[in-house]
């Protein structure tokens, strides 16, 4: 290709755009630390307040990837929660850290660990670590690069979110203008047609036949208007409570994709709050776990996932018509979890039995 300025101008347009994407953000800097002997992997805030491995470098046998890190868990869980750089020399014989991942770590040969926390003007955003595989001692040298590139990672991070966050903004914008112009157009018009049709209906010398004919139209005409009506409401979402409600839509899909029972969302009270994502990553964690209950013990045919807010409470119930609670029921682990995940965020969760029959899981949680 011709080396023309506007051809090193694309490339370095196409290089901006890469810059302000996460994944790819992450992905640059663990190239960086790679290696014959290396694997790097950079961990994120997923939810229920844990760490998930979003990129990895590497590896050979796929067993970190996307792998959930508890609170504290292992070199990488510890970092994060300090907030300082830490490493081991022996993992498998330390006694600083949890072993809770040393089948991991032993499947890739990784003989030491170097972690360093991901902060950009104070706010946490993860954890860059690099695995060694062979024996050795990490130095000041290697200490002070894995830091540099960890610094440019969150410089990188904090740009890309404020990217997506004006992605966002510009698109809500943009879907509001188009609401406007909908309700003003669109709307109009079926109001117009449909007063127009009664007019014609009601007219006394017009046969019962074409009366009838007029009539199916004006009611075609309303559907018509609530269906406009609807997709406006949708339009004039705010980017983050459009999420928590496509979000909860799409876990009944997934549900009912899994189980063949049919799933349906009830949307109480108009859109779902604007949440912060601590919030809603609890809340979905929850509810996940809810009709993953149900899956394994409720014998239900139906599922109904309700939300709505009042009184500053946001509220989500799910609602089977299943075999209901037994005389001796206890909530199992994973209940009892986000229970007390959404209770250390002033939320409460309560399971009752319905009286008409099945199961409600309802979980409260200040909006």
């Amino acid at each position: 290709m011709p080396d023309y300025p506007l051809h090193h101008l694309g490339e370095q347009y196409a290089e901006l755009l890469a810059a302000l994407d996460r994944g790819e953000a992450l992905r640059r800097a663990l190239a960086l630390l790679a290696g014959d002997s290396r694997v790097a992997w950079a961990a994120g805030p997923g939810s229920m307040q844990e760490l998930t491995i979003e990129q990895l470098v590497g590896d050979r046998t796929g067993m970190l990837r996307a792998l959930r890190v508890p609170p504290g868990a292992g070199l990488t869980g510890k970092v994060h929660r300090s907030g300082q750089a830490e490493w081991v020399n022996d993992y498998f014989s330390s006694a600083e850290i949890t072993h809770t991942f040393d089948r991991h770590i032993a499947a890739e040969g990784v003989r030491r660990v170097l972690a360093v926390p991901l902060i950009r003007d104070g706010e946490p955003l993860g954890v860059l670590a690099l695995g060694l595989r062979r024996e050795g001692t990490f130095g000041d040298r290697e200490v002070e690069r894995v830091s540099a590139v960890a610094t440019q990672a969150a410089l990188a991070l904090s740009i890309a979110e404020r990217a997506r966050l004006t992605r966002e903004l510009a698109v809500h914008e943009e879907r509001q203008r188009l609401a406007a112009d909908l309700h003003d157009s669109v709307g109009a018009l079926l109001f117009a047609i449909g007063s127009g049709m009664a007019d014609l209906a009601e007219a006394g010398d017009t046969d019962p036949d074409l009366r009838a004919r007029l009539n199916r139209l004006r009611s075609q005409a309303a559907d018509a208007t609530t269906a406009l009506r609807e997709s406006l409401r949708t339009l004039r979402s705010s980017p983050a409570a459009l999420a928590l409600g496509v979000a909860l839509r799409a876990d009944c899909t997934a549900f009912s994709d899994r189980t063949g029972i049919p799933a349906e969302l009830v949307v109480l009270d108009g859109d779902p709050p604007e949440l912060p994502p601590s919030r809603s990553d609890a809340l979905l964690a929850a509810v996940r776990e809810a009709l993953l209950n149900v899956e394994k013990h409720a014998h239900a045919s139906a599922v109904t996932l309700s939300v709505g807010c009042s009184g500053g409470l946001l509220t989500v119930a799910v609602h089977d018509d299943g075999t209901g609670l037994a005389p001796d029921h206890e909530s199992g682990l994973g209940l009892t979890k986000t229970a007390e995940a959404l209770g250390r965020l002033g939320g409460s969760v309560r399971l009752l039995c319905d009286p008409d029959g099945g199961t409600v899981w309802r979980a409260q949680l200040p909006c």
